[in-house]
């Protein structure tokens, strides 16, 4: 039987829902944001489940629906703002065995910053692994457009990441 049925959907969603959940957090920035957007991207693919192709994959339809979601959200509510505190945070003076986790932190809070179409593309071609053709066609822009915001964003998280790191003797 196709994907018509209550029961493939839920087996997608058992299959598929990690790593989707995953994908969100990155997209949103927050684990709770994550999951009332994946929520209401699964509600919204369940709506129309019975009209996709048996043959074909669903998770790119999910996913731009999730990419979708968020850059709704992020242009609704302003959700993206730095906070401009009056002294920077101290940062340790030596790096720690704690450096990679620090740092990737770090990292998270940079891609947050971002646009949402450019973590938008950054999540989907570095941490989904998607290639330049797949990204593109999830988010419904051309291959271009995929290059040119990951080159973008990839700049700017290099220039924030070293502006960043300089007090830490890196």
């Amino acid at each position: 039987m196709g994907r018509r049925d209550d029961q493939s959907f839920a087996d997608f969603v058992t299959a598929r829902g990690t790593a989707l959940l995953r994908t969100a957090s990155l997209l949103c920035g927050a684990h709770q944001d994550a999951e009332d957007i994946l929520q209401s991207a699964l509600e919204k693919a369940y709506r129309h489940w019975g009209r996709l192709d048996p043959e074909s994959d669903p998770e790119p339809y999910v996913r731009r629906i999730l990419v979708n979601l968020v850059i709704s959200r992020s242009r609704r509510w302003k959700v993206l703002r730095e906070i401009n505190m009056a002294r920077p945070p101290e940062r340790p003076a030596s790096t720690s065995a704690t450096h990679t986790v620090e740092l990737r932190g770090t990292l998270m809070e940079e891609l947050r910053k971002l646009g949402p179409r450019q973590r938008a593309v950054l999540v989907l071609r570095f941490w989904e692994d998607l290639s330049e053709a797949e990204t593109a066609r999830v988010l419904g822009c051309s291959v271009g457009t995929v290059k040119s915001q990951a080159s973008r964003g990839l700049a700017r998280l290099r220039e924030r990441l070293d502006s960043n790191l300089a007090p830490l003797g890196r």
